[in-house]
């Protein structure tokens, strides 16, 4: 936070605040910058530090609330409209995201992190050309700014422009020699053209939840088998609730016919669950007519970049956060169909089951695929336990078109023999299964919508960084 002294606010107040915002001590910087508030209603530094803070917590909307009012105090306070932008971005409003980015450049034309994340709202909307300019505009103002180099060789590399993306890799890797996402993105860059002691080098440079997991890919493309169990076995307590890891874990375990020293869930198959909403409710059609209503009011982005959907929208908020109406009471429904799950599973060995979420910390989001859509094979590592609820379905003609399919193959590892199953949803069905399990819809040709909901269920480690 930078420190933003107003007249009519003691200097040790401030400094005060700062220091708690610092210190991450944020849920008594609210309870004390509230109490001020009601004696300096007017202050930007007030409500802005309350937006930060609250966004640190995820309570997006009150952040939101508090970046509105300190702009609407200065409409010329430039942090202000930044950091609006954040908050927007991760509420899934990226229109209006993109709008407080460029009101804080036109305020502050040499704001190079504004122009960055300008950049990232753009390849959202898949503009990769956009993106590129603007990334090398932030370059050009900022030369040692290794992220927007990072962001700037994927693009290019998105693009087939190997050449200038891996030298704005190595720049990225020059100015921060320890920059994860760098050393991540030209790793896996390494890797998908055909160099995978390079790739293992880049992701061993480092030590982290996503560079081990990649790490292991890279070993079994070189026929590493002996190392990958040796590496499991070492980072068996580390990786302990490594989703990624897990779902690898599981393909090697059922290709070598051997146990890794893996316990998440080594068969994650098994804990496939399947109910329906006509178990929750009396009628269950007239509560998706209604549901999918209200999904109309939540904005959408047509094959997001960095995500799995093909030809079809997807939304970015999290529709789980303070709902209301008919989306509301299809929260309770999950929660209470998760209390089923688990006394289903309950008595089970793995990790999956013995450290199951204290917390119920849903993360939702809509899908809606037209005529030809998919989702590719993936699974959710920020998740626990992963589902779908099927609002609007699709005939599944001779070749299960609009199914899902699940499978222990990866989109960088795969065998022909790996176990897979395919089921053909009804409307209303709830689906559960491991956020370890890769899953990915088959195309469908008839010209209608199939509509579903996703969420993950948080880690506790996930709710503990709250």
């Amino acid at each position: 936070m930078k420190q933003n002294r107003e007249k009519n606010i003691s200097k040790d107040k401030i400094e005060k605040l700062t220091f708690l915002f610092n210190q991450g001590k944020l849920l008594k910087l609210i309870k004390e910058a509230k109490q001020l508030i009601l004696k300096y209603p007017n202050s930007i530094f007030l409500w802005n530090i309350l937006g930060a803070s609250n966004a640190r917590l995820k309570k997006l909307s009150e952040s939101e609330k508090c970046f509105y009012t300190s702009i609407k105090l200065n409409p010329n306070f430039i942090e202000g409209h930044y950091n609006l932008g954040k908050t927007q971005k991760e509420l899934g409003k990226l229109t209006e995201a993109l709008l407080s980015y460029k009101k804080a450049i036109e305020i502050k034309p040499d704001f190079a992190e504004a122009y960055y994340n300008l950049g990232v709202i753009k390849e959202y909307f898949g503009r990769s050309n956009e993106a590129i300019d603007i990334y090398k505009k932030a370059i050009e103002l900022k030369p040692d700014y290794a992220e927007a180099y990072n962001n700037l060789a994927n693009r290019l590399n998105k693009l087939g422009n190997l050449e200038e993306a891996e030298i704005n890799y190595k720049k990225a890797i020059e100015l921060k020699p320890n920059y994860a996402n760098a050393l991540i993105s030209r790793g896996q860059f390494f890797f998908e053209n055909g160099k995978f002691e390079a790739s293992l080098r880049d992701f061993d440079t480092i030590s982290t939840v996503d560079s081990r997991s990649r790490a292991l890919v890279s070993l079994y493309a070189l026929g590493k088998i002996d190392e990958i169990y040796n590496r499991i076995e070492a980072n068996s307590e580390l990786d302990d609730e490594n989703i990624s890891v897990a779902a690898f874990s599981s393909f090697i375990t059922a290709k070598e016919g051997k146990d890794t020293a893996n316990k998440f869930c080594n068969n994650p198959m098994d804990f496939i669950h399947f109910s329906n909403l006509s178990s929750h409710l009396k009628n269950s059609n007239s509560f998706i007519n209604e549901v999918i209503e209200e999904l109309h009011n939540v904005k959408t982005i047509w094959e997001p970049t960095n995500k799995t959907t093909y030809k079809g929208f997807q939304s970015m908020s999290n529709l789980f956060e303070n709902p209301l109406g008919k989306l509301s009471n299809l929260k309770s429904i999950i929660t209470d169909e998760l209390d089923l799950y688990y006394l289903k599973f309950k008595k089970e060995s793995c990790s999956y089951i013995k450290k199951w979420p204290s917390k119920k910390e849903l993360f939702a989001w809509h899908v809606i695929l037209k005529k030809q859509g998919y989702q590719n094979a993936h699974i959710h590592p920020s998740g626990w336990l992963s589902g779908v609820i099927y609002l609007k379905v699709v005939p599944p003609l001779e070749k299960n078109e609009g199914a899902i399919e699940f499978s222990l193959n990866g989109q960088h590892y795969s065998d022909i023999s790996s176990p897979k199953k395919i089921y053909k949803p009804k409307l209303g069905d709830i689906v559960f299964f491991p956020s370890s399990l890769h899953h990915r819809t088959i195309p469908f040709s008839t010209d209608t919508d199939r509509i579903i909901i996703s969420f993950d269920l948080g880690p506790d480690s996930f709710n503990n960084k709250k």
